[in-house]
């Protein structure tokens, strides 16, 4: 089976990784790399140079132009996704496409692969997440794709109830999951070294993503780094640690709140374009809460025993475990939630808090479906009874 594989963002490549290994090693299996968008930016972390220093040498690279993140610039960078993966798709010929997520440039991939008669493989399927435009990417994702891979079962149910044959659909849990609970960490003070930032004796990872839906796609950012700024200030031994935006509308003026935040407190505030898998997800086992919009406090950070300040709309709709605590997007309900995060009552919270996404095998339940896969392109509309 000639599988490729679509990556457009360090988050997603994160999650691909340990499928990618399984079907690196699979001789019934020949791994093609397409790497496009985010990786291949200067701005976001040029994070393409991590894919390759993994051992995976990508088969196809598709440069977007991200400079412009008004929509109309993203939607130029999706008409050179489509372009640019429909080339390489037809050079590369391969048996299925295999896509993760709810990205403008994974919608871009798919639908190439779908007039190049590709059948495609969509992880993360069956979640809702109505505060952003990815929710509609995601849900037009699974109707394009012919094979499904879901994070829970509820998820499972949902692609089922778009009219999804159920013996295409896998709940097989969350990819991010699986590798929070098994890469080789770094402890605290090879974490400090490599990132060149005292954590202090408490630190809170922060990350914020445009909220794509709304007319003003950083409003919402401005809400809660005015509420980061205010935990700050009550609290001085508190630091903090700031992932960039994704590359959506918006993700530059996100970018430069955190910038601003940080010269408001320094030595205080680190910000980084990328942290990378490694260090992201040991700063998340060491940091004292997740805080922000990023789905990993929803899906990775419960099975580190860590509380989430989930802020604003973003991730309204996805299953969640009990150390979610959601705040609306107003500077002092970001304070106050932030407050009973780092409180003792937030950290007994998290300790107990079970995850719903976490289920054993999850990448390589992917890899051995892909290479025994023998499906096609077309696809037959299952209607549910009422």
């Amino acid at each position: 089976m000639r599988i490729a594989v679509f990556t457009g963002t360090r988050a997603e490549y994160g999650l691909l990784r340990p499928v990618l290994e399984h079907l690196r090693e699979d001789p019934g299996a020949e791994l093609l790399l397409l790497v496009s968008g985010s990786h291949l930016s200067a701005r976001h972390g040029h994070t393409v140079d991590e894919i390759r220093g993994h051992g995976f040498e990508p088969d196809a690279e598709i440069p977007l132009d991200l400079d412009d993140d008004s929509p109309q610039g993203v939607a130029r960078a999706a008409s050179q996704a489509l372009a640019g993966c429909a080339e390489a798709l037809a050079r590369l010929r391969p048996d299925v496409l295999l896509v993760l997520g709810d990205r403008y440039e994974t919608l871009a991939c798919a639908v190439a692969a779908a007039i190049c008669r590709v059948p495609i493989a969509h992880i993360h399927g069956g979640e809702a997440t109505r505060g952003a435009v990815d929710d509609q990417f995601r849900h037009a994702l699974t109707k394009l794709a012919a094979l499904h891979f879901t994070a829970c079962e509820d998820y499972r149910r949902r692609v089922i109830q778009m009219g999804e044959r159920p013996e295409t659909v896998f709940n097989v849990g969350a990819l991010g999951v699986e590798s929070a609970l098994t890469l080789p960490l770094l402890d605290r003070a090879t974490l400090e070294t490599d990132l060149e930032f005292p954590l202090g004796p408490e630190f809170v990872l922060a990350t914020f993503h445009p909220v794509t839906l709304d007319a003003d796609p950083a409003e919402q950012a401005r809400s809660f780094f005015a509420g980061l700024g205010r935990a700050l200030g009550e609290q001085p031994a508190l630091r903090a640690v700031i992932t960039g935006a994704n590359a959506d509308a918006g993700g530059g003026v996100v970018d430069a709140l955190a910038r601003d935040l940080a010269g408001r407190f320094p030595g205080r505030i680190l910000t980084r374009p990328s942290l990378g898998q490694l260090r992201y997800l040991s700063a998340m086992k060491h940091c004292r809460c997740v805080a922000g919009n990023s789905s990993s406090g929803v899906i990775e950070a419960p099975s580190f025993g860590v509380p989430t300040v989930n802020v604003g709309s973003r991730q309204d709709g996805r299953v969640r475990a009990a150390s979610v605590l959601d705040c609306p997007a107003e500077a002092e309900a970001v304070a106050l939630a932030l407050r009973r995060a780092l409180s003792g009552e937030g950290a007994a919270l998290a300790r107990s808090a079970t995850n719903p996404l976490q289920k054993d095998g999850t990448s390589r339940r992917i890899a051995e479906v892909l290479a025994t896969w023998r499906g096609g392109p077309e696809k037959v509309f299952r209607d549910v009874a009422f």
